[in-house]
């Protein structure tokens, strides 16, 4: 999963809006591809009256990392 994110006034990144040709809102502006992401970034930065910084971000949950083997108790005797 892909989302265009702009950097906010207070430095965090923040998934924009997806406005359809209508104008109407969409919820947020997340794609199944980087393209389509890419495609939207940059109708979104022509609807700007201000330029603004604008990424693509790879939402993707990453692989849980693998635990650690526990290592053997000895038996006593």
């Amino acid at each position: 999963m892909f989302s265009v994110k702009k950097l906010g006034k207070n430095g965090m990144w923040g998934t924009v809006s997806l406005i359809d040709q209508n104008g109407s809102f969409r919820g947020e502006a997340k794609f199944e591809t980087r393209k389509e992401a890419e495609e939207y970034m940059k109708i979104y930065k022509q609807r700007m009256k201000k330029p603004v910084e604008v990424k693509v971000f790879d939402d993707s949950p990453e692989p849980a990392p693998e635990p650690e083997p526990k290592p053997k108790a000895h038996k006593k005797r």
